[in-house]
């Protein structure tokens, strides 16, 4: 009975607050689409968002609401992203605009992510994977040919770093597995399939299928990060299909099957030589 009231109370005493931060939200709004039909701006509605995104995310803090912090990370990144890639004084490519917009709207999830560690006891590093995809969509609208194979190459790959760097701060060994795996992936799709590396499919699947086994070796690597013991098991899949995947390729294209199993091979001796390097310094448990 007593919780029931104390939760009654906390939500009458907030209640207030929520109708005060709609009621600037609505005025300022309406001051705004007034000025920008005397002064013809162009950009004044754009600018609102991060200004009452800034707003909610430092009523948020003092508040301590989480879902003020959500609304306040999406106004920002929705709002400076709007700005920069919709704004006439911005004479860009559609393309670009766009690249823009996504990149800056990923700093909203990163700004929900890094502040959630003053509101929640378990911060929200979540948001870092819808971060991680939109920003990478954002570079491959910037960066690329706007391939299907590019944007494969870019957000695969982008959100396999996201899951691996917090997999290896958090030690979280569950998250460092795809993220190896999806770091390679992305390459390996584009530069079997959407490069000149390859001359035929059965060269082409040979590449992609040596670049796959890298992730797996990577899994090694990063594992002795977060434990005390030597993960074996990942170099079962990483012989199976870098001997697979050197086999196409040769049967593909002899000619240059050397310098593919030199180029392969050194990756992988890269890869050990770090892994004794992390061995050496102490940095495993």
């Amino acid at each position: 009975m007593m919780e029931r009231e104390t939760t009654d109370n906390h939500s009458k005493n907030s209640r207030p607050g929520v109708l005060y931060l709609i009621g600037i939200v609505m005025v300022a709004v309406g001051i705004l689409v007034l000025a920008d039909q005397y002064l013809k701006t162009g950009w004044l509605l754009l600018a609102f968002a991060p200004i009452f995104g800034i707003f909610f995310l430092v009523e948020a803090l003092r508040m301590q609401r989480f879902t003020f912090l959500v609304i306040g990370g999406l106004l920002l990144g929705a709002g400076l992203g709007g700005f920069v890639g919709m704004s006439s004084l911005f004479n860009r490519s559609l393309a670009h605009d766009i690249g823009w917009l996504l990149v800056f709207f990923a700093t909203g999830w990163v700004a929900i992510a890094y502040l959630s560690r003053k509101i929640l006891v378990k911060p929200a590093w979540w948001a870092l994977v819808p971060a991680g995809i939109i920003f990478s969509t954002g570079i491959a609208f910037l960066l690329s040919d706007l391939r299907v194979i590019d944007f494969v190459l870019w957000v695969v790959s982008g959100t396999g770093i996201v899951l691996l760097v917090w997999g290896v701060y958090w030690r979280l060994f569950g998250l460092i597995i795809p993220g190896s795996l999806m770091v390679t992936t992305g390459p390996g799709i584009y530069l079997a399939w959407g490069s000149s590396m390859g001359l035929n499919p059965l060269a082409k699947t040979g590449i992609m299928l040596a670049i796959f086994a890298i992730g797996w070796a990577l899994i090694i690597l990063f594992s002795r990060v977060v434990t005390s013991k030597f993960v074996w098991w990942p170099l079962i899949p990483t012989g199976i299909l870098a001997m697979v995947g050197w086999g196409l390729y040769i049967g593909g294209d002899p000619k240059n099957a050397t310098s593919f199993i030199a180029n392969t091979g050194s990756i992988g001796l890269i890869i050990f030589g770090i892994y004794l390097l992390l061995l050496r310094k102490g940095i495993h448990r």
